[in-house]
């Protein structure tokens, strides 16, 4: 390119024209081009990072589509656990609300299993189960969830006996557990939302000693006679009936026999979830987050033993009693009731 007193005539302002020189229509030209070169030269950035962006994809889309078969497992888990049946209506903020996510994931999810063939779009329906959740057909679906539970159950045990030190590192939980970064992270984030491991800085997590300690297991029952109980004898206390209806019908599936095929993880979230929706009747919702508090620490000492089924059912035999003199609205005797079923040894998981 032609210069002026070793000036680069790309970087001559049109408006200097008769300063240098120059004609305008010359400048105007180079003016031209060099808009022309600016404009190749970031098409060209914006081209390699596209490559880079794509070279990365795999990666990215595998981890997406991990997520998806997570998320549309725990659907399925939950449909389960509920006793739907193909055709049931997959109501996107009452899952949210269950599995306490956003919605955007619930569709990912949801998405999934459509794909699989699990669930169908219907017009002013929504999304709808296509398969029963107890047909082989579900079973690849809760596959990713009872793998993400073993692992989970393998870390707690691990935890409670004392075999993992307290500071741990992911390279060292990735090797020892057989896992990739994207199933790890998903059970970290689990766990740190439970209370019982904090993140260090880099790469770095210490799990939390109180929480598996026999004195916090203690003191989280001892809460728990407490706030429970009182719950029940609030002055407006009233647990609609749909309510009672819905909790019977699962406590009474469980008892049945559903409890010998249900994971640790579902006998844990049965009983969560029936103390849950018996504290949500006092309409106060400091009652209902400090249990849900102390559950979810509380889930560590349920993964101690599970192998007493019949002590478990025994366990969900008072809660069905609890529901008929809750139905009846025999408030304070429901409160004693409520008293002795938590003061009583606890089986793993229920109460």
């Amino acid at each position: 390119m032609k210069t002026i007193a070793g000036r680069d005539l790309a970087n001559v302002d049109i408006g200097l024209a008769g300063h240098v020189g120059l004609p305008r229509d010359d400048c105007i030209l180079l003016h031209k081009r060099t808009i022309h070169e600016t404009v190749c030269q970031a098409l060209k950035l914006a081209c390699t990072a596209m490559s880079a962006t794509d070279s990365s994809r795999p990666r990215s889309d595998k981890n997406g589509s991990e997520r998806a078969e997570q998320l549309a497992g725990l659907i399925m888990a939950l449909a389960r656990r509920e006793g739907m049946k193909a055709g049931d209506r997959l109501v996107e903020q009452r899952l949210a609300d269950a599995l306490d996510l956003s919605r955007a994931p619930i569709r990912l999810g949801l998405k999934a299993l459509e794909a699989a063939g699990l669930a169908r779009g219907e017009p002013h329906r929504g999304f709808v189960l296509a398969k029963n959740p107890t047909s082989g057909a579900a079973q690849p679906a809760l596959a990713a969830v009872r793998r993400g539970e073993q692992v989970y159950t393998a870390i707690a045990g691990d935890v409670l006996a004392s075999r993992l030190p307290a500071d741990v590192t992911e390279a060292e939980l990735l090797r020892r557990y057989d896992l990739s970064r994207a199933e790890l992270q998903r059970l970290l984030d689990r766990i740190a939302a439970e209370g019982w491991i904090a993140r260090l800085p880099g790469y770095g997590w210490r799990f939390a000693e109180t929480v598996s300690s026999p004195e916090a297991q203690a003191q989280a029952k001892a809460f728990r006679a407490v706030i429970e109980p009182a719950a029940i004898a609030q002055p407006g206390f009233a647990l609609p009936q749909e309510v009672i209806t819905r909790l019977r019908e699962r406590q009474q599936r469980v008892f049945d026999g559903e409890i010998e095929k249900m994971t640790i993880g579902e006998i844990f979230h049965s009983g969560c979830e029936f103390h849950e929706e018996i504290i949500r009747g006092t309409g106060n919702p400091f009652f209902l987050e400090a249990l849900k508090r102390v559950n979810s620490i509380r889930r560590l000492f349920a993964y101690r033993s599970f192998a007493d089924r019949d002590g478990m059912r025994r366990h969900v035999r008072e809660h069905l009693r609890l529901l008929d003199v809750l139905e009846a609205r025999r408030y304070s005797e429901a409160a004693d009731l409520m008293a002795r079923h938590l003061q009583r040894p606890l089986v793993a998981g229920v109460s």
